[in-house]
């Protein structure tokens, strides 16, 4: 085969399509001697590091370290390869390794690719790094540069910094709208988003697409059937062949499908006919999971040929929101499995169901698989989540290290928020005190959902007098107007403290009526201190609140059976028999190896079932021998004393336990989660077992956590 020339080669390079063709004209340059030219092996660099693929990123590495002065090009080259593969943080590495060569400063070229590389990290702190040096070097008023700038501050929900990017750029561009707009749309800002777009049209700039699907985005967040419409009408007004046009077609989906107008949604999905793409398909799989609509969601989840790492978060987050936990952890197992690496907004979702299921193993997992190191303590959203999760799975002492690991200058009031309500739960209401003062110390606004935690954490740890000063300082100090959430929290704080009369006099002076919920906090504090009278006020709320709900009978009942008020305990009983109302079932979980346990009183299913049940008969010998008599006093049944004591040795929280005893080793602490608040029999028992056994045993029920420990618990009976 004659030689070729550089200029051949050079042309049959460009109309490589795949790694292999670049490699046999790799082959061509060395045997025609031109391997040391830099030139031709810059464009061989370009072409490997561009290609889009993993091993083409490798490849042109290889060539590149081959080098011994890389040039500006190859350099720049080598960052925009990286900044669109999986790996956007050696583009950071290249930088860094520029800047130490001589004579090879950075150009208005090097940095909209590295800032595009900062928006894919996890972490904002690089992008600001990147920014001092563009001023450093003065490529600050570059529209490229500024355009590159403003989109990273976007993706980090930055938009006030971006905002100064764009005022400060001397000539703004089509694209430099569509970036912001597009910025205020991530943030569900469709107020500044319009303005900005009426001022593009007042500067004479046409839009394109891509501002209308900015704008829509914007939008996506009202749930305003009537804005939706005009929108879409604006769209097909100022824009030709929108018909055809998927990425339009697809923004106008998900502006419906986002603000739960599946009806909507579904005409333009249909009309798409067989250009649906990916984004259309999760856009509907995200909106009919928004709106609860689980089955519908899975039903166009299983249709899908080609699943992206969106659409299966959408599905997650679907199931998390919708209280089926267990569905959310196993589709995420399912997407491991297929080697699907999850994002912020997937951790999250799985996180939440991890919290809610108490799955600690899964949890733990995901931290140390997924978030160690930077990510964990930079990116808050994963952190809240964090927090979240430990607090709910009851490693509160976890929950509190990641919280102080944060450096301060990156906390949110959704961050405290989460670190209140976690040690609420805990009943460490001191010590959630103590985090309210130090989010007021660094300058953070509380605000109404950390009045409740802290509300509930003074409730849980009997801080009476703390508790009422917060309460008269939401509206005197703070501005904050006390909603029904806060009145409750405040009715559970008397009714805890036996001031019954106090807590009912503040629901009638409410601005508003009782719920549920408030009624239902001052009827188990009647319980709590047999106050029958104002009791049955509550009751009575209650069952005209919500008449089919079971616990409001049972509650009223037990109270009635505990001042022995056999007879009208029973009436009760036979009034909920007549209306047919059902008693909510009592179930705990607990997990094990990874897998979750789940019991129900007097359950006799489970798999170890001989195991559990020769473990309750050891519990219930120690505790005889221990002097403890079972409380039986909330067992309406007919029948005698003994088969009472039975069924309350079946609770399913005793079985949980009894099934954590028999496959735990020595002394490890024992967690166990139940949908209802913890009996009074159970409660007693367990201090004694914790004793018994010599292990801590931790019990989250319908209103805090339990520390069961060397005989005594850590609510001090205060529940």
């Amino acid at each position: 085969m004659p030689p070729f020339g550089i200029s051949p080669l050079l042309s049959l390079l460009e109309s490589c399509k795949t790694i292999k063709q670049g490699l046999q004209v790799h082959a061509q340059i060395i045997l025609n001697g031109f391997q040391h030219h830099d030139f031709p092996i810059s464009r061989l660099i370009s072409f490997f590091a561009l290609l889009g693929s993993e091993d083409g990123t490798k490849y042109s590495q290889i060539l590149f370290f081959q080098i011994e002065c890389p040039n500006q090009f190859m350099y720049n080259t080598m960052i925009r390869g990286f900044s669109h593969s999986k790996f956007p943080e050696k583009a950071l590495v290249f930088y860094s390794s520029m800047l130490r060569q001589v004579n090879r400063s950075p150009n208005n070229f090097t940095y909209p690719f590295l800032l595009n590389s900062c928006a894919r990290l996890s972490t904002l702190k690089p992008g600001i790094q990147v920014h001092s040096h563009i001023m450093k070097f003065g490529f600050e008023l570059d529209p490229f540069v500024g355009n590159a700038l403003m989109h990273f501050y976007s993706v980090f929900k930055r938009l006030n910094d971006a905002r100064i990017v764009f005022e400060g750029i001397p000539v703004r561009d089509l694209v430099s709208y569509n970036t912001m707009i597009n910025g205020y749309g991530l943030v569900a800002q469709p107020g500044p988003a319009l303005r900005l777009f009426r001022k593009m049209q007042d500067s004479g700039i046409l839009p394109d697409e891509f501002t209308f699907v900015a704008l829509l985005s914007a939008f996506s967040s009202l749930n305003d059937h009537r804005i939706g419409k005009e929108i879409h009408g604006f769209v097909y007004r100022n824009l030709c062949c929108v018909d055809s046009n998927v990425l339009l077609k697809t923004a106008i989906l998900h502006m419906y499908a986002k603000s739960g107008l599946m009806d909507l949604a579904e005409r333009v999905f249909s009309s798409m006919r067989s250009n649906k793409s990916t984004a259309a398909w999760s856009s509907m799989v995200s909106g009919y999971a928004r709106c609860g609509e689980t089955e519908a969601a899975r039903r166009m989840f299983d249709q899908m040929d080609q699943r992206d790492l969106i659409c299966w978060t959408a599905m997650i987050s679907g199931y998390s929101q919708s209280g089926q936990y267990s569905e959310a952890l196993e589709l995420f197992m399912q997407m491991e499995d297929l080697g699907i690496r999850p994002d912020e907004c997937t951790l999250a979702a799985v996180l939440s169901a991890c919290a809610r299921l108490g799955a600690l193993s899964l949890g733990e997992r995901l931290h140390s698989r997924y978030i160690e190191g930077e990510l964990c303590s930079q990116n808050i959203i994963i952190s809240t989540a964090l927090i979240d999760m430990y607090s709910k799975c009851g490693k509160i002492d976890s929950a509190l290290h990641m919280f102080n690991s944060i450096p301060k200058g990156l906390n949110t009031v959704s961050l405290f928020n989460s670190m209140i309500s976690g040690l609420a739960q805990h009943g460490l209401g001191e010590s959630a005190l103590a985090v309210f003062g130090e989010m007021e110390s660094i300058g953070l606004k509380p605000d109404g959902v950390t009045f409740v935690a802290v509300l509930s954490a003074c409730s849980h740890s009997g801080l009476i007098e703390e508790g009422k000063e917060l309460f008269r300082s939401m509206s005197d100090v703070y501005g904050i107007k006390p909603h029904k959430e806060h009145y409750g929290c405040m009715v559970d704080l008397l009714g805890r403290d036996g001031c019954l009369d106090e807590a009912y006099d503040l629901i009638r002076s409410m601005p508003f009526e009782a719920n549920a919920v408030i009624w239902r906090a001052l009827l188990g504090a009647c319980k709590v201190h047999g106050n029958i009278k104002i009791g049955e006020v509550a009751c009575q709320k209650l069952i005209e609140l919500e008449p089919d709900h079971g616990a409001h009978y049972i509650l009223l009942s037990n109270m009635l059976a505990n001042t022995n008020k056999w007879e009208q305990a029973g009436r009760v009983r036979k009034v909920m028999e007549d209306r047919g109302v059902q008693k909510p079932p009592g179930w705990s979980y607990i997990e094990f190896q990874g897998t979750i346990h789940r019991f129900l009183a007097s359950d006799k299913s489970h798999l170890q079932d001989k195991g559990i049940e020769s473990m309750l008969q050891d519990m219930a010998m120690r505790l005889k021998s221990a002097g403890y008599v079972p409380n039986t006093t909330q067992v309406m049944f007919d029948i005698d004393e003994e088969e009472k004591e039975t069924i309350v040795s079946y609770h399913s929280e005793k079985l949980a336990l009894a099934f954590g005893l028999v496959n735990s080793s020595t002394r490890e602490t024992i967690r166990i989660m139940k949908n209802l608040r913890v009996c009074g029999d159970c409660h007693s028992a367990f201090k004694l077992l914790s004793e018994i056994y010599s292990r801590e045993i931790i019990v989250r029920d319908a209103i805090r956590f339990h520390h069961f420990k060397n005989g005594s618990c850590s609510c001090k009976d205060f529940w």
